[in-house]
């Protein structure tokens, strides 16, 4: 397809390549981001679409069979083009014509990946962008989750609620000061997103300037590469925002029974809407797959000949909207009132907002669609309404997926542990004014407080010397060295556990869900509970951690960062495909639980998820503040923008925000 709408406009960029977009009108101004994104970030637009369409095996043969079934079986694009058709007119205007400017600047880019493979298959539509959004989030939600704590209630009984902690959906960090707090008067928020690390990173920073008359605006912020506009974390000059998981359980997953019929497929007795798809495989044969629809959403894994399957039912399927109408409003907010406004038509995920703004004005709310359901877990209606705070004397709201007052029972019973957020409030204390520079310091933290949980179970007399004085910060300390080993005794002692030997057997559903359903992952991050029970899954926790800190007594442990590295995955490297690292292996500090989020992979020298971007917003200055993502602004490896942001990133800091239009270089868009 081609845009209606010429991809005019300016493009200029800082001294790390991030690209700052000025053009007449949101039309105008989209189709270049558009543009601009296909020449940054090619390979991730195009693979991002195969998946939304369930086409990547067309490309990648047979290692995208998996995913392409699920993305056709979850019906990612027809809930794209549905929810593209329930959005205004200047929306879906503004979608057309990014769309368009994302395939004149593929087809102007160079991409190393489809030099190598050939050329994607399918064009891009007008809901492609919204496809792109649902690939995003639709794991990401509770339901692979829910998943394995239905699992393990059925080996374990009541003791499966040991493992009711924050999972693998991502978290995040996210605190604002208000005006009161800070040395400028004026409030200041920060945090940073915690997800899988990928090549290319997640988020791509922009700024968005409309100059046409009657409608300015002029933001920047960071978007997911295929989706215009700035969604999560914006600063619109006047006011800004950021969000974190809210870890609320608006998706629910129906495991159900499925049979044949002759031709038709009963699901829990009932006839679904069946049809046959069939998956192009590159250089195989192709796969028949069944789609199966019901009242309640799609049957997303498993399928007749299985005999069992999982109905996936959320607002988004319900309601066919994926919350898109926000996206214009955001940009052109100016106070907090003007972006709670917005978020009306927020949909999922449902988000904690933190939102401030130059009036001084700061709030915490909760956005989204979050049901009602009945006794059998049916949607009957909507929370409403959502929880939402100010600061109190303190001046400070502090979000980081956890209970952040009794109010946010209404959203789910598995929030993430109060370790994050406790320890920012201790940071962010109330004996001085801060500023962004403190704020981007806060984000850095490496002291992790739930080692507590396991060091007080060990014995006096088998803890080493190296840990007198050791504060429990997870970096290139003796200490943190003898933690880790520790933990990991710890962890592999428990999965070894009788009771959890069904619960080592990978998940019946598949590789889609199989990494929410990793033990050893789920003791991990479940340790600081596991370890408070009596006597959890038989074992005698305190003996357990006894044999295990005599096992590592005498043990070498090399520093912490050493054995937990930056490790982005490529597409390819995530559909199993062989792919030669291109990024730095960084030793990393930081930890799961820590504020620095980096998380540990049990049994791996790894870090495969950690703090996908760090931002600071002031709105006294937006220019004082700051961001970073992983890698950098670019996608191609060749550039030297790909890699440029990264060593700021491991070490904990961000890089300054530069918008004054003169200091910035101008870009034609004419290189390959």
């Amino acid at each position: 397809m081609d845009s209606a709408v010429p991809v005019s406009g300016e493009v200029r960029r800082d001294a790390h390549g991030v690209p700052h977009l000025r053009a007449p009108s949101v039309a105008a101004l989209f189709a270049l981001q558009g543009r601009v994104a296909a020449h940054d970030r090619a390979w991730q637009l195009e693979i991002e679409r195969l998946r939304s369409v369930g086409r990547t095996a067309e490309l990648l043969g047979p290692a995208g069979v998996a995913w392409d079934a699920f993305a056709r079986r979850a019906q990612l694009d027809l809930l794209a083009r549905r929810a593209f058709d329930v959005l205004d007119a200047e929306t879906r205007a503004a979608l057309t014509a990014y769309a368009g400017g994302v395939e004149t600047g593929l087809r102007e880019a160079a991409c190393p990946e489809l030099r190598a493979l050939g050329p994607a298959p399918g064009r891009w539509h007008p809901w492609t962008p919204l496809g792109i959004f649902a690939v995003q989030h639709v794991l990401f939600g509770s339901f692979p989750s829910a998943l394995f704590h239905a699992r393990a209630r059925r080996v374990l009984g009541p003791e499966a609620d040991l493992f009711r902690t924050e999972g693998l959906a991502g978290g995040s960090n996210a605190f604002v000061l208000a005006g009161s707090r800070t040395r400028s008067g004026l409030p200041l928020i920060a945090g940073d997103p915690h997800r899988l690390l990928e090549d290319p990173g997640v988020y791509a920073q922009v700024r968005l300037q409309c100059i046409g008359p009657g409608d300015p605006f002029d933001a920047v912020g960071l978007t997911f590469p295929g989706v215009p506009g700035v969604q999560h974390f914006g600063h619109a000059g006047e006011v800004a925002w950021g969000v974190t998981n809210a870890m609320a359980a608006y998706q629910q997953a129906h495991e159900v029974s499925l049979r044949r019929r002759g031709e038709e497929v009963l699901v829990e007795g009932e006839p679904a809407r069946v049809e046959h798809q069939r998956v192009t495989v590159r250089g195989a044969t192709p796969v028949s797959i069944e789609v199966l629809d019901t009242a309640r959403g799609p049957v997303v894994l498993g399928d007749s000949g299985r005999g069992a399957g999982v109905v996936l039912d959320s607002p988004a399927y319900l309601l066919g909207d994926l919350g898109f109408a926000a996206l214009l409003p955001l940009l052109r907010s100016r106070r907090v009132d003007d972006v709670a406004q917005a978020l009306r038509a927020w949909v999922e995920p449902v988000n904690n907002w933190l939102i401030a703004d130059t009036a001084g004005d700061v709030r915490h709310l909760v956005a989204g669609r979050m049901p009602r359901r009945d006794s059998e877990g049916g949607i009957v209606g909507w929370v409403e309404p959502l929880p939402n705070r100010e600061p109190g004397p303190d001046g400070v709201l502090v979000t980081a997926n956890d209970r952040a007052t009794p109010a946010f029972d209404v959203l789910t019973d598995d929030f993430a542990p109060p370790f994050r957020a406790r320890r920012l409030g201790e940071l962010l204390g109330p004996d001085r004014l801060l500023d962004a520079a403190d704020a981007a310091a806060a984000l850095a933290d490496v002291t992790s407080a739930s080692s507590r949980v396991l060091l007080d179970l060990v014995p006096a007399d088998l803890r080493p010397p190296l840990t007198e004085g050791w504060d429990g910060a997870i970096d290139d300390s003796p200490g943190a060295a003898w933690y880790a080993a520790l933990r990991e005794e710890v962890v592999e002692r428990l999965c070894a556990a009788p009771a959890l030997a069904p619960l080592r057997e990978p998940s019946p559903y598949g590789p889609i869900v199989e990494p929410w359903s990793h033990l050893p992952v789920r003791v991990a991050v479940s340790l600081h509970v596991i370890l408070s029970a009596e006597r959890p899954f038989g074992l005698d926790a305190a003996q357990l951690v006894a044999e295990a800190a005599r096992a590592v007594r005498d043990g070498e442990h090399p520093p912490w960062p050493q054995r937990h590295r930056f490790h982005p995955l490529h597409a390819l490297e995530q559909f199993g495909l062989p792919h030669e690292p291109r990024t730095p292996s960084t030793p990393l500090s930081g930890d799961t639980d820590t504020v620095r989020c980096t998380a540990w992979l049990p049994g791996s020298e790894v870090c495969v998820r950690a703090s996908a971007a760090r931002w600071v917003w002031d709105l006294a200055d937006r220019d004082a503040g700051g961001w970073v993502v992983p890698l950098g602004a670019a996608g191609d490896p060749a550039s030297p923008h790909a890699h440029d942001q990264h060593a700021t990133w491991a070490a904990g800091g961000v890089l300054p925000l530069r918008t004054a239009w003169e200091d910035l270089r101008p870009d034609t868009l004419e290189h390959p």
